[in-house]
């Protein structure tokens, strides 16, 4: 369903003049939430996350992508960006970042430290002592440390 929305709103991201940073589909009490992080060179301001998610919202209401009611918030990936794909972490490589588990890696759950390299499969964080294979899909949340 997620990669299904994303190719949907993602036109529309980039006809705007925006970068499609990344979606989360989560719950919010009984409603969906999506939450768009849009992207530009020349930054994001309030207004930008404004233009976009009545875009957004109108498509959404229009395609009748969900059935449910749905919360709908776009933002910035701000300096401490989320980092989601292995082209975030591929852009920001050697640069550092905490990243929290979905579940344990070398027995850690949370690791700080550099990103040394990016595969298709993985990304390896090291640290002061060791360096840590994260698969994509073992990670809930990794954000760059400012």
């Amino acid at each position: 369903m997620k990669s299904e929305i994303a190719e949907l709103i993602k036109p529309i991201v980039l006809s705007m003049g925006y970068e499609m940073w990344g979606l989360n589909i989560g719950q919010q009490n009984s409603s969906l939430k999506f939450t768009l992080y849009i992207d530009s060179d020349k930054g994001i301001k309030i207004d930008d996350c404004e233009k976009v998610s009545h875009q957004i919202s109108h498509l959404l209401d229009t395609e009748e992508v969900c059935d449910s009611d749905y919360v709908l918030e776009v933002s910035s990936p701000g300096f401490d960006r989320v980092l989601m794909t292995q082209d975030h972490f591929s852009k920001y490589l050697n640069e550092r970042v905490k990243v929290k588990l979905k579940w344990l890696v070398n027995s850690r759950k949370n690791i700080k430290g550099i990103i040394a390299d990016v595969t298709n499969d993985y990304v390896v964080i090291s640290d002061d002592k060791e360096s840590y294979e994260i698969k994509y899909d073992s990670i809930d949340i990794a954000r760059l440390k400012i």
